[in-house]
């Protein structure tokens, strides 16, 4: 077992899915972000054109909320965005308008896979709210159906979130168990045994539940 304390929850931004992207949505994700790894690098070393170059791309991913809501959107408007890059940046852009306008559907891609997991989140908590539940499951399956990937819970009362992981690829301790309160710093401690593992999942869920709720401030009086 290995304990690593106050280790972040998560992993940046993007929400991995549970199933793979079709082939050209896949394409679609790999080119933007290409796209990014090309353009930022290039424009260090010349503040005047970075800040030009951050402008463009703000103004593009703000008229890209007006005509987007899927990756699918933003796929047809990368085909043919001269409707876009018009609108947009009418004074013209100071960088390569096909990477301008790549990255700029990246962003907004990452908002609208972000505002769509929030959606989903919180159809699961009304759901397990409804139902009397006192966990709802965020992201993949029970914790003990799991063989790989990840189990992200919920405790409806507290807030609080654990997430199981299951990695037999790292060559490390392939279990852990992730513990992020909604006040304080959160945990992670790294298994090799999947019964240790589990077990100290039981530990964790039964001490939150015996926390009860948590209260940002003094108790009344």
């Amino acid at each position: 077992m290995t304990a690593r304390p106050g280790a972040a929850f998560g992993h940046g931004g993007t929400t991995v899915p549970d199933t793979a992207p079709p082939a050209a949505l896949y394409s679609s994700r790999v080119r933007w972000r290409a796209a990014e790894d090309r353009l930022y690098p290039s424009l260090i070393s010349d503040p005047a054109s970075y800040q030009r170059a951050i402008t463009d791309v703000q103004a593009v991913v703000a008229e890209l909320r007006h005509r987007t809501t899927s990756a699918a959107d933003l796929a047809a408007i990368e085909a043919a965005p001269d409707g876009l890059l018009a609108a947009a940046c009418p004074a013209g852009v100071g960088v390569p308008a096909d990477l301008l306008v790549a990255v700029a559907c990246g962003l907004r891609d990452r908002e609208i896979t972000a505002e769509s997991e929030r959606t989903r989140h919180s159809a699961v908590i009304d759901a397990a709210q409804a139902a009397g539940e006192t966990w709802a499951v965020l992201d993949g399956p029970p914790a003990t159906e799991l063989t790989e990937g990840r189990s992200v819970t919920l405790h409806l009362a507290s807030g609080d979130l654990v997430e199981a992981t299951v990695d037999p690829w790292s060559g490390q301790d392939p279990y852990t168990v992730q513990v992020v309160p909604a006040l304080g710093i959160g945990t992670t401690v790294a298994f090799a045994d999947r019964d240790a593992w589990l077990a100290e999942l039981t530990r964790v869920r039964a001490g939150i539940e015996a926390r009860g709720p948590v209260h940002d401030g003094p108790e009344p009086s």
